[in-house]
């Protein structure tokens, strides 16, 4: 497991491998409060839901099959974050519900950054080629079992997790409004 905020330097990031795989996005509990808060739940009620690993709550989980794991994170933290990668939606997913919930706007990139500094992302190989069918196939195994075994609260796209249809729908409407703002923020 690594901070979120070392992958900004290049030498960091390039000790990921070039391989497929998955990952994980953890958060001390002062971030998961935030998110919780937003997103209007008790941490009473998701508490037993939720993975955690040295003090830290996982929230997100991704896949690397058509792309290394290294450029998948490096999407994540490192975007450029500009007004037309909001508008045309290849923000990251993350990205998108990260500045919905921290800033109830999109287009904040520095407050989006600031609060993925504070995260921890964890990730995994797995030994097949990129783009291949086995790749493919696995990882969908992998993340499959892993949205079934435990609440991703900024999981959108294929959490089934029992009583999380109603976060994804307050998720999904955070996004939509935070996506139309007309107020624009400093962007680099």
């Amino acid at each position: 497991m690594i901070k979120a905020s070392m992958l900004r330097h290049i030498d960091e990031l390039n000790k990921i491998s070039s391989k497929p795989g998955y990952y994980k996005w953890w958060v001390s509990k002062a971030e998961l409060d935030i998110i919780l808060k937003v997103l209007e739940i008790s941490f009473s009620e998701v508490e037993k839901a939720l993975e955690t690993k040295s003090g830290l709550f996982c929230v997100y989980i991704g896949i690397a099959a058509r792309e290394s794991v290294r450029a998948r994170l490096n999407w994540h933290i490192n975007d450029s974050h500009t007004v037309s990668r909001v508008k045309n939606g290849t923000l990251s997913t993350l990205r998108q519900s990260i500045s919905s919930i921290v800033s109830h706007n999109q287009y904040d990139k520095i407050s989006t950054d600031l609060f993925i500094d504070k995260m921890f992302v964890e990730y995994f190989y797995v030994d097949s080629p990129i783009k291949s069918d086995i790749t493919k196939t696995a990882l969908h195994e992998i993340e499959t079992k892993l949205m079934a075994e435990y609440l991703r609260i900024l999981n959108i796209q294929n959490n089934h997790y029992p009583f999380c249809d109603s976060i994804k729908s307050k998720l999904k409407q955070l996004r939509k409004e935070s996506k139309s703002k007309t107020e624009k923020v400093t962007i680099f």
